[in-house]
């Protein structure tokens, strides 16, 4: 894809590494969520990030900038909200999410975020719960940030400073948004996608491939007008992976290239167009291929609770040691 980097020079403005100007590449339009994955036209903003990845961006000609929290290798992209606020999109393996207020010439909020999209109103931002990608076993958790509430509304505890935990809870069912709620799960409840997020146009649900221990599906989560959840599943049979019937035993490697759900944002999927990779002797091809409402059955609910003990934790002068099982 071609990038649209701004006057982009470099000049020695950082004690440990060189400070790139006006690093906005816009590279990433999906994450804006207009229609056909158009690109929104760029504000008159620019940018520093400097060799730690620290960034700052300058709105207009004006000398004096916002520093935005986090470290960050680029300024992916930059959408502009009909509130007025700006969403800041920076990339650093994961995507750093910066919210704002080009009146007020400040940083609203910031999150970590793997697959953020905002919704075709501009209501909502879907991600997956940022995870380490080295060290512990990840598992991907869909949250919902709400673009009307500030902050700390957007926290389960309301501490604002917090990063990872952020949003609220729309897949899996049962789980709950607390401080290492999506690693080392049991494998029955380890979930893998891998994809972006897709929406309806009415912001009522939103798709997205869905990958367990049981197998893969097609997961459609409905919004109501307060952004509460109700989860649906599909269980993708070989067959709608590979385009055709295919010989028992064959492996079969698939990728969920595009979603296109129906305009009402009912409990329907349409023109789903999956890009199959030939594997074995499946003979798998390119295919589009169509879900209705009826073949989506609730989401199985799970219990992923906070635990009542932390090992390790401090609390009242003294370490935390779990009770032992019984």
């Amino acid at each position: 894809m071609k990038l649209a980097i701004l006057s982009l020079t470099f000049i020695a403005g950082s004690t440990w590494g060189p400070m790139a100007w006006g690093q906005i590449a816009q590279s990433h339009p999906e994450y804006c969520g207009l229609p056909n994955g158009a690109n929104p036209p760029l504000p008159d903003v620019s940018a520093t990030v400097d060799g730690n990845g620290h960034a700052v961006l300058y709105l207009g000609q004006g000398t004096t900038g916002i520093p935005l929290r986090g470290s960050i290798e680029q300024i992916a992209e930059v959408c502009p909200l009909s509130n007025g606020l700006l969403a800041v999109f920076g990339d650093y393996g994961g995507t750093e999410v910066f919210i704002v207020d080009p009146a007020k010439k400040a940083l609203v909020d910031s999150f970590d975020a793997y697959h953020p999209v905002i919704s075709p109103n501009q209501r909502w931002i879907a991600f997956v719960k940022m995870y380490p990608l080295h060290g512990v076993e990840g598992s991907d958790q869909y949250m919902l940030y709400d673009l009307a509430k500030s902050a700390s509304e957007n926290r389960p505890d309301g501490n604002a400073k917090d990063t990872t935990d952020v949003g609220r809870m729309i897949f899996p069912p049962g789980h709950e948004n607390f401080p290492g709620s999506n690693t080392n799960l049991p494998k029955s409840q380890q979930h893998l996608g891998g994809t972006r997020i897709h929406w309806a146009p009415d912001s009522r649900a939103i798709a997205f491939e869905d990958r367990t221990a049981e197998g893969p599906g097609m997961v459609l989560v409905t919004l109501d007008d307060n952004g509460t959840p109700s989860a649906f599943r599909h269980e993708i049979t070989p067959a709608e992976m590979c385009g055709r019937d295919i010989p028992s035993g064959d492996s079969i490697n698939w990728r969920l290239m595009r979603a296109e759900l129906g305009p009402d944002g009912t409990r329907g999927a349409g023109g789903i167009v999956l890009d199959i990779d030939r594997s074995g002797g499946a003979g798998c091809v390119p295919h589009t291929w169509e879900l209705q409402g009826a073949d989506f059955n609730p989401a199985k609910t799970e219990a992923n609770v906070r635990p009542t003990h932390t090992f390790g934790a401090i609390r009242d002068g003294r370490v935390v040691i779990p009770p032992k099982e019984k």
